[in-house]
């Protein structure tokens, strides 16, 4: 098993997050194909790290000492949750995506604002 520390965990969420804003970046001047392109390699990062971080979560030497372990387990959980929501809408995003389709833009504009908000 993989080991992680948290500041891998964080320069992970910080690479998904980056390239998600710039292929948002992308998606408002218009250039959806590199936009997909762009959201399809930030659900690549996002699924990748989600199924190395969680083993890690699982391992207690990678909880904080200072945490209870009811905290640390809401954390998780709500972490988790949004965590988990926010890959499956983008998957869905991804899977319905056609290239070079304008009209997919306009009527996948709700659930790509569900997506940033999660």
């Amino acid at each position: 098993m993989v080991e992680l520390t948290n500041e891998v965990v964080l320069v992970l969420q910080s690479v998904f997050l980056v390239v998600l804003f710039v292929s948002m970046a992308f998606r408002m001047k218009g250039n959806y194909f590199v936009h997909g392109i762009m959201t399809i390699v930030s659900l690549t990062v996002g699924w990748v790290a989600f199924f190395v971080v969680i083993p890690s979560y699982m391992d207690s030497s990678f909880m904080q000492p200072y945490m209870s372990p009811a905290s640390t387990f809401v954390a998780f959980s709500l972490h988790t949750f949004l965590g988990v929501a926010t890959l499956i809408f983008g998957s869905w995003l991804v899977a319905l995506w056609r290239p070079r389709s304008t009209e997919f833009a306009a009527k996948s504009k709700r659930i790509w604002q569900l997506t940033v908000i999660f």
